[in-house]
């Protein structure tokens, strides 16, 4: 079978992040994948020399692939512009899906202009996007079919042994640095970890095509919070290198926050778990459908402080076991492997087209 993925941002983590792992893990199960993005928002030039059947181009490059490239399936994952190219020319056409990724009202909206006749159906990563999509669209209920994000359980597997020399308890941040993610809450609190257990380190993870002006806001508050010299900022960073960072988290006693205001999924946090690294994070309801329920979750109201603080305190106290971490790691490997993937994937296909 020969699909094709298109999405308008080409960024570095997100969306497209978990489009490289599903083209990698379906070419590992015998289908051909290709992936197009319509903007370059610094992907390209993190890519692997030579990887083909990546690209990067106009409407125009669009409509001539689809033409060219004969495809059983085009899935087009939140870029209504591109739904109208993505069947391809009359006399050979291809079954197109929409993929629904974006959680927000105001993403959400173009959902009211279009019309299912021209789909085979709408896939959405979670049951909690499942229900946004269906309150938005009632009539497109018994069409929307939840095909689960990829995870990498590879690269992010629960450490061999903890490591030792770590001297204070570390916490890391991953994502962009913009409003959704909420990332100046994650500077609050590290002022507010270290009124609660002293010197302590916050890794925040991503931003790698922030403008200028947000780097220098990101700067600016870590200093006047009087935070500086606990954090430490990486734009990005290879997936090896994460999955080390959460180790050292977990080893410490620390814990990875997560201030986000909404996810469709929650691609880091699953990853950070896959480590054995606790989640103190806002009370999604997504995360109610993603994850199961373990003591390595510490959900909170974020906008109320003692809440983190407690779930902070609780972290300290009742430590998170290794049978713990493993138990996991089982759970969300079988659930959102690539086997579970291309299964789920492979059934909507079939029933759909």
């Amino acid at each position: 079978m020969k699909l094709l993925y298109a999405y308008r941002y080409g960024i570095v983590g997100g969306v497209s992040t978990q489009l490289l792992l599903r083209k990698r893990a379906l070419e590992q199960a015998g289908y051909h994948c290709e992936l197009f993005f319509s903007q370059d928002n610094g992907l390209r030039q993190v890519l692997p020399k030579g990887g083909e059947g990546i690209h990067f181009g106009t409407f125009s490059a669009f409509k001539q692939l689809v033409a060219k490239g004969r495809f059983d399936a085009v899935i087009v994952i939140d870029t209504p512009e591109l739904l109208s190219l993505a069947a391809g020319p009359r006399w050979r056409r291809s079954t197109v899906y929409l993929d629904v990724h974006t959680t927000t009202q105001t993403g959400l909206s173009y959902l009211d202009a279009l019309s299912l006749k021209s789909l085979a159906g709408v896939m959405v990563p979670s049951d909690y996007s499942a229900r946004l999509v269906q309150q938005k669209r009632p009539d497109w209920r018994a069409r929307v079919h939840v095909i689960p994000n990829l995870l990498n359980t590879e690269v992010f597997t629960p450490a061999f042994s903890l490591q030792e020399g770590l001297s204070r308890p570390e916490f890391i941040w991953v994502g962009k640095l913009d409003q959704h993610k909420n990332w100046r809450l994650a500077l609050v609190y590290t002022q507010l970890l270290k009124e609660l257990l002293g010197p302590v380190h916050l890794y925040m993870v991503g931003g790698y095509t922030a403008p200028e002006a947000t780097a220098q806001a990101f700067f600016e508050l870590a200093y006047r919070l009087g935070v500086s010299d606990s954090v430490t900022w990486l734009d990005r960073v290879e997936n090896v290198q994460l999955a080390s960072l959460y180790h050292r988290c977990a080893a410490s006693g620390g814990a990875m926050l997560v201030t986000s205001r909404d996810e469709s999924f929650g691609m880091a946090a699953a990853e950070a778990l896959l480590c054995g690294c606790p989640l103190v994070t806002n009370d999604l309801p997504v995360f109610r459908d993603v994850f199961p329920e373990s003591p390595m979750l510490q959900r909170v109201d974020i906008w109320q402080p003692e809440q983190v603080a407690g779930a902070i305190r609780n972290l300290s106290i009742e430590k998170v076991d290794s049978v713990e971490r493993q138990a996991m790691y089982q759970a969300l490997r079988m659930r959102y492997g690539a086997a579970a993937f291309e299964c789920a994937l492979r059934e909507v296909i079939r029933n759909e087209s």
